[in-house]
């Protein structure tokens, strides 16, 4: 059976609204050609609460996919237990099929698949929540099915982790033939090929490691192997521009001549300048005027390379992918951690996010 695994469409994203939309249709329109399933693998939206002109696009793009299409919620999308997240009203507004903690088998002529699904959890969470989902499933993973479980986390080999993400020990561990992850923007093929990470369909980070092209997997489970297939999208060139001791003049002068080369050579693509390093003696990073526009990004690093500075770097680069909600929500877990045990953060949070009204009443607390 051929499987298709996309991830990561990140509709409605706005910097490159567009291009998110067109990629991910012809992603779509192409597995579906060549696939008897797709799977998404999370982080279908840009945000918890799209546009409803973002949801109704979206619509209208699963709405023309033939074949059965398996959708699990990703970070960006995550919500409270009790709270319809955008991928939930995505599933009634087209003929997707929205999985979490459970799982589905197909048969087909050359084989049958078992897919079992985890939509996203918060990273501290993922181990506990994995055994949960195991002792729930394995006694519905038929034996004589090619298992497959679906999943968005980050895995601590891979990103700037920790101890709480999972590892590939975790994974290897269990009993599925192969582990789809969406999440992570760039493909990779770990763990011998048991781990497949399609990586993002569009750009949204602008880092180096985003580099290269977007696309799918087209996965046979007779052979077990999966083929990556690119979808035509803007190209993206990240160039990282050290100077030590340098005159304003010397690092226009270089950006400038970068950007011309570049578009003369890729009239459409996507740049983003990194400048990194130091300035003559009295000249600050603000003094740099730059303005650009038409897909060019530059981020001035210039005398910010302190010690301290370069620890606050590795700190954004630890938590990057986390949104400004997840990073209040780990926070308040830390500090209730082993104090209170009578209702989860998360859920707080959303409550309290969405009115005083409802936290206290999520609280029991009479108004």
């Amino acid at each position: 059976m051929k499987i298709a695994i996309i991830a990561d469409t990140h509709f409605g994203y706005s910097r490159f609204e567009e291009d998110a939309f067109v990629q991910a249709e012809y992603a779509l329109r192409d597995a579906e050609r060549k696939a008897d399933a797709i799977i998404v693998a999370g982080d279908i939206f840009d945000v918890k609460i799209p546009r409803l002109e973002t949801l109704k696009r979206a619509a209208d793009i699963f709405s023309r996919v033939r074949g059965p299409v398996y959708v699990v919620h990703g970070n960006h999308e995550r919500r409270g237990r009790d709270m319809t997240n955008p991928v939930q009203l995505l599933s009634m507004l087209s003929n997707i099929k929205y999985m979490h903690s459970a799982t589905e088998v197909i048969e087909g002529p050359s084989g049958k698949v078992s897919l079992t699904f985890m939509g996203s959890v918060p990273e501290e969470l993922a181990k506990n929540a994995l055994g949960k989902l195991m002792e729930q499933e394995r006694g519905k993973l038929p034996a004589d099915a090619f298992k497959i479980l679906v999943m968005h986390q980050s895995v601590s080999e891979l990103v700037y982790g920790n101890e709480e993400e999972l590892s590939f020990d975790d994974l290897k561990a269990l009993p599925f033939d192969l582990i789809v992850d969406g999440h992570i923007h760039k493909h990779h093929v770990e763990m011998g090929g048991k781990l497949i990470i399609p990586g993002s369909t569009v750009i949204t980070q602008l880092r180096n490691d985003e580099q290269g092209e977007r696309g799918y997997v087209l996965y046979d489970t007779n052979a077990r192997k999966g083929e990556f297939i690119p979808v035509p999208s803007r190209l993206f060139f990240y160039n990282e521009m050290k100077f030590e001791n340098a005159a304003l003049a010397e690092v226009k002068e270089r950006i400038e001549a970068w950007i011309a080369e570049m578009r003369a050579k890729h009239r459409d693509a996507i740049l983003k300048i990194k400048l990194t390093g130091t300035l003559k003696e009295g000249l600050c990073a603000s003094d740099l005027s730059l303005s650009y526009h038409d897909g060019i990004y530059v981020q001035n690093g210039l005398n910010v390379e302190s010690i301290g500075e370069k620890i606050k770097r590795m700190r954004e680069q630890r938590e990057e992918k986390l949104s400004m909600r997840e990073i209040a929500v780990r926070q308040l877990r830390d500090k209730l951690k082993g104090r209170i045990t009578l209702f989860d953060p998360l859920e707080l949070f959303e409550k309290l996010a969405e009115s005083p009204e409802a936290g206290a009443k999520y609280l029991n607390i009479e108004q």
